[in-house]
């Protein structure tokens, strides 16, 4: 399968949308308090954004016919050179198919284009295989979050320096 990753794109928002659903619903299950995607509006409003101070960027990956198969959205405060990955989802059909690290390496050159020092994300405890993903492109565990999103379900807070 060929995967190309570009930025985000007005008409990318439906899909992005049922991507995020889809692949947080993989292991969230009945936690997941959503009962359907957000409206394509959210990924408008939320995909980019750009002031003085710090840039978002949404990037998507899709395969050779135009189907987007997964998104990552990332951050920086460009005065403490401080990234975010906000947030990253592949469709659980897709998974293991190296789509995440090709959207992680889209990441990486956001970060390292403005000089990011440090980058931070966090993962749930009951997603072993996105915990997995996050130490195999360089993050380290900084520290938990005890029952931070749902009761009985910790945060582990991750980052890595560049």
């Amino acid at each position: 399968m060929s995967i190309h990753v570009r930025p985000f794109r007005e008409a990318d928002a439906a899909a992005v949308s049922v991507i995020q659903f889809e692949s947080f619903k993989s292991y969230l299950k009945d936690r997941m308090e959503l009962k359907e995607p957000r409206p394509a509006e959210y990924w408008l409003e939320n995909a980019r954004s750009s002031t003085p101070d710090a840039v978002t960027e949404t990037f998507v990956a899709e395969d050779e016919n135009g189907r987007l198969l997964g998104f990552v959205t990332v951050s920086i405060s460009l005065v403490r050179r401080l990234g975010y990955l906000v947030r990253i989802g592949v469709l659980p059909r897709c998974a293991h198919a190296g789509i995440g690290s090709q959207l992680f390496q889209a990441a990486d050159g956001f970060w390292r284009s403005r000089n990011a020092r440090k980058v931070c994300t966090c993962v749930s405890s009951i997603n072993p295989g996105a915990y997995a993903f996050y130490l195999k492109h360089g993050f380290h565990r900084e520290g938990i979050l005890k029952d931070h999103f749902f009761p009985g379900v910790d945060e582990y807070q991750l980052a890595f320096f560049y």
